[in-house]
Parts: C-alpha cells; sequence; structure tokens
C-alpha cells in the first residue's frame, strides 16, 4: 500500500525533530581550578548566548550570571534547540513557556558557618568573598527555570475562540500589585537544560585551553 506525501511529509518532520533534540547528558556541576576562572566565566556567558539567554545581570566577583529569559520552542520549530524529549516539545506547544538560567560560582572547599566564635550564616560580618582573586577549587553550577505565562481572568469559550472572554480583575486596595494582564510564574527546573549547558561550558573551556593540555 503506497505511502501517501503528507505522512511522509509528517515522518521526516518527526525524524528532523528527534535529530534537533538536546541530549540530557551532561555534568551535574563543574569543579576548576581557580586559574580557569576567568575562562570558565567567559565560556559561561558564551554557552548562555549560543541558547539565546543572554546574561543580563554577570558579576565576576561574586560568581554569578543571571540571563534573560528565552521564549522555549514548540513543536512545530524543529529548527530550535532547547528541547530534551518529544514529552517536552508538547508541554510547550500546549502552554506558553520561557526559561532563564543562573549560573553560580563558588569555592569547592566547604567551609563551617558556625567555626567562628560567632554564628554568621549570611557570611555579612567576613569580608566578602572575591572569586577573581580566590585560589583553590571552584564549583560552577547552573539553574534553568521554567516560566508559564498566565492571564487572569480568561474565561475560555469550549466551542469557539470567539467567544472566549476576559473578566475585569479588581485590584485589592491593599494589594494593588495585582496584574491584571498575562504574567510569568515559575513552574519547574529543566534539569536535562542544565546538564547540557554545564556540557557546553566544558567544551568551550577544553577548546580554549588546547588539546595540549589535559584537564
Amino acid at each position: 500500500m503506497p505511502v501517501s506525501r503528507s505522512l511522509r511529509r509528517l515522518a521526516w518532520i518527526s525524524l528532523y525533530w528527534l535529530g534537533a533534540c538536546a541530549t540530557p547528558e551532561g555534568p551535574a556541576y563543574l569543579t576548576i581550578d581557580a586559574a580557569l576562572y576567568e575562562q570558565a566565566f567567559d565560556a559561561a556567558m558564551a554557552a548562555s548566548r549560543a541558547n539565546d539567554m543572554p546574561p543580563a545581570m554577570r558579576d565576576r566577583r561574586a560568581g554569578l550570571i543571571d540571563t534573560k529569559a528565552t521564549i522555549a520552542s514548540s513543536i512545530l520549530e524543529p529548527w530550535r534547540r532547547g528541547n530534551a524529549s518529544l514529552d517536552q516539545a508538547m508541554e510547550n506547544t500546549v502552554v506558553f513557556q520561557r526559561r532563564r538560567a543562573r549560573f553560580e560560582f563558588t569555592p569547592g572547599s566547604f567551609r563551617d558557618p558556625t567555626a567562628g566564635s560567632e554564628l554568621d550564616l549570611l557570611g555579612l560580618s567576613g569580608p566578602r568573598l572575591d572569586l577573581t582573586t580566590f585560589e583553590g577549587p571552584v564549583e560552577v553550577r547552573v539553574w534553568v527555570v521554567v516560566e508559564r505565562a498566565y492571564s487572569p481572568g480568561i474565561r475560555r469559550d469550549t466551542w469557539s475562540r470567539r467567544n472566549t472572554t476576559r473578566t475585569v480583575v479588581t485590584r485589592p486596595a491593599t494589594n494593588p500589585g495585582v496584574p491584571t494582564t498575562e504574567f510569568w510564574a515559575p513552574v519547574t527546573r529543566d534539569l536535562a537544560f542544565e546538564r547540557r549547558l554545564l556540557a557546553e561550558v566544558a567544551e568551550l573551556l577544553l577548546a580554549e585551553l588546547g588539546p595540549e593540555t589535559d584537564r
């Protein structure tokens, strides 16, 4: 029985999408020497830009990078990277979602906060850590947060989108900051995306060090 042209086209699109899927493999965190901190910090910014999440805030001394948000790709966008599975792509197709990342560089050696004479869990009494002059192992971690768009007051019709209406949201006097239009709320972490970002940081760092360097 001959296969129809539309069915062949659908199979080709599915195979193309699976080839463009991001793999969930990668490290949970990276450990580097402080001598490579500058290169690793630059590699983290380059990896975020390559994934359409350019840095929105960066603090090289504190070891923090917060990125801008990027809209998660749907199943109708097989040329865009980001989804680790077909289920993830289907979810991004049904609901409007976006991702943002936060890189954190922290000293790899554990320091007991109760070791001093006074309990200082926030580290406010001691000198502020400057990773640009730090010596020792440094851990690199990243958090990728998935945010979902919400529209308060939407009354969706089950028969036609034309009949969908929006209720008037009354702002309480005690809390005038309640949004009346679309807003974003965090719903989960994308662990597969985190591992892929760290794998890209490691690849960029190794490429900069050169093949003669054994790390």
